[in-house]
């Protein structure tokens, strides 16, 4: 049988994909581009803005369509993923044509979900969040040939008030070194140059571990591995960032000298309002001691604005920010109320046309920064 899977979302979700393809094709399915060439049918989700699952359910919808075209009543859609965890019944009240759902926690089952779908012809909902399970990717599943990434950590104890993470992907757990080391020295004799190290919130990595290590003891064990060339990682949440984190980042010289490290707002009471558990004034101290200990490293953020309670002098502060700190990149986005966090029972009082004003101006603000760094 052919599988034609789809993936929505970030890093993490794209290397969920991955390790899914190859238990498929370790079970004897084929994978194709060509989705018309399929008998099953993978969306892998996000959940994080809404706009995210209006693309999940524009493509149901055509699949729904294209499985009525081709007249083929023996083909399986299945949802998988942070929004299949989300919305678990409701995807099927919306979307008819699906067979089966399956959570963050159950993607090393989806090849016998497929076969029962296909065998039992009914739905199938499963969801549970009993246990985090690491699947690596096997070499033949990875899309790209020099360059992979390694789960480090699943899940995120952070609950910052407007992200649905925590909720969907359950809480943090980290994975053992030894199984991480264990991988990239497989991916190393393949030919792989470049590692780029996964996980919610990497900078809390190690706690509940029984071995005492932490993210800057993990980063010296894979910098140790002989012929890689670069080492990255993604997220870095400020509050969990060390003096010793800083250190090992100025001494490993192949870690990359780009950092993610989301600021959100510039401002103290929207950081309050969205638990991020750290101060401007904090934030802005750790940028200035990544720059004096390491001079050429470039910072990437993520910025949401209109978020509830946002007035204009609260957006002034975030531009402010943005100008001091020139970030080389960023990822700007405008509030987005999801349901099942802490931030949706705040009135959203920012009026979407604001919203809209102040996103477009961060951007031409952003862009006038990196045109600035490229003279």
């Amino acid at each position: 049988m052919k599988i034609h899977i789809k993936t929505f979302g970030c890093q993490m979700n794209k290397h969920d994909s991955e390790a899914v393809v190859g238990l498929l094709m370790e079970h004897g399915y084929e994978i194709t581009e060509n989705r018309n060439d399929a008998n099953v049918f993978l969306v892998n989700t996000c959940s994080v803005r809404k706009h995210a699952e209006d693309k999940v359910y524009s493509m149901l919808g055509e699949l729904r369509k294209l499985k009525k075209k081709k007249n083929r009543i023996d083909s399986i859609v299945g949802v998988m993923g942070c929004m299949a965890q989300k919305d678990k019944n409701g995807i099927f009240k919306r979307a008819p044509n699906v067979d089966f759902v399956c959570g963050t926690h159950n993607f090393h089952k989806i090849p016998e979900i497929i076969k029962s779908a296909i065998e039992q012809k009914t739905k199938i909902n499963l969801t549970d969040m009993d246990k985090q399970v690491f699947v690596s990717p096997t070499l033949s599943s990875r899309e790209n040939k020099s360059a992979a990434w390694v789960s480090i950590m699943r899940g995120c104890n952070n609950f910052c008030s407007y992200c649905i993470v925590p909720y969907v992907r359950g809480r943090e757990v980290s994975r053992p070194s030894k199984d991480i080391i264990r991988e990239i020295k497989e991916l190393v004799h393949a030919g792989y140059k470049e590692i780029t190290l996964l996980g919610q919130n990497v900078n809390s990595y190690g706690k509940g571990l029984n071995k005492n290590i932490d993210f800057s003891d993990l980063l010296e064990l894979v910098h140790e591995i002989k012929d890689i060339e670069r080492i990255q990682f993604v997220t870095s949440h400020p509050k969990d960032i060390s003096l010793k984190l800083i250190n090992a980042l100025a001494n490993l010289e192949k870690v990359s000298r780009y950092l993610h490290f989301p600021l959100q707002s510039g401002s103290d009471k929207i950081l309050r309002l969205m638990n991020r558990g750290y101060t401007l004034s904090q934030y802005l101290d750790i940028v200035n001691k990544l720059r004096k200990r390491i001079p050429d490293i470039r910072l990437g953020t993520d910025i949401i604005v209109g978020f509830p309670g946002e007035k204009e002098e609260d957006f002034d502060q975030t531009c402010q920010t943005m100008k001091e700190i020139e970030f080389a990149q960023a990822y700007m986005f405008k509030y987005s109320p999801r349901d099942g966090t802490t931030a949706f029972k705040l009135k959203d009082d920012v009026t979407p046309q604001v919203k809209k004003d102040r996103l477009n101006k961060i951007i031409n603000l952003q862009k006038l920064v990196s045109q600035k760094k490229k003279k």
